[in-house]
């Protein structure tokens, strides 16, 4: 299983999905980028808009604008809490 997975891994003509968390997606590019729980609350996560000064919202500022600028082609968000895209 191991082989299999590096095999797909590096081969480019392969279709695809990555999952990953913005603190792995620092430094890489993909074409499209789907962020779910865009949303308040979620993230920014509600522990960073409850706490006192700015250092939880500045990191989450910061995550938010890894991810988005992670897109070469195509960047999503969802629209409303229900996941309406």
């Amino acid at each position: 299983m191991f082989r299999f997975v590096m095999d797909v891994e590096n081969d480019e003509n392969t279709s695809k999905v990555n999952l990953m968390t913005l603190h792995s997606a620092k430094g890489l590019e993909f074409d499209y980028v789907f962020m779910p729980g865009m949303e308040e609350g979620v993230f920014p996560n509600q522990r960073s808009l409850d706490e006192k000064g700015n250092t939880g919202l500045e990191e989450e500022r910061r995550l938010a604008h890894v991810g988005i600028t992670r897109a070469k082609k195509f960047y999503s968000y969802p629209m409303h809490k229900k996941g309406l895209w």
